[in-house]
């Protein structure tokens, strides 16, 4: 049985950034493919949602995986619900780690 994904509401703020910044850097092709990997990570979390790396430290239950190139994705499990909550989704360095703990409260 698969999880539900669910987003911070300013996950989609993250995507639109992230598209911005690629489009101005590389052009519209790169930044096609880039969200294409991104999209196809997230969707991955639907049937494995455990893995990456546990970052306890910033915030109890926060994990990461890396998504395409460059990009990140801080999210948490809820296994009672059966679903993952995607906090933020960052790229090129941007702080995810100050995202996500602020969009966890």
């Amino acid at each position: 049985m698969s999880y539900r994904i669910r987003f911070h509401p300013a996950v989609a703020g993250d995507i639109d950034a992230i598209a911005r910044w690629i489009v101005e850097h590389a052009g519209p092709e790169a930044a096609e493919r880039r969200l294409a990997q991104i999209e196809a990570v997230l969707a991955s979390l639907c049937d494995t949602p455990h893995k990456g790396s546990t970052r306890d430290e910033i915030t109890p239950g926060l994990r990461a995986i890396p998504a395409g190139r460059r990009a990140v994705v801080a999210f948490v499990v809820d296994d009672t619900a059966r679903e993952v909550l995607v906090y933020a989704v960052s790229y090129a360095g941007a702080d995810r780690i100050a995202r996500s703990t602020a969009r966890r409260r």
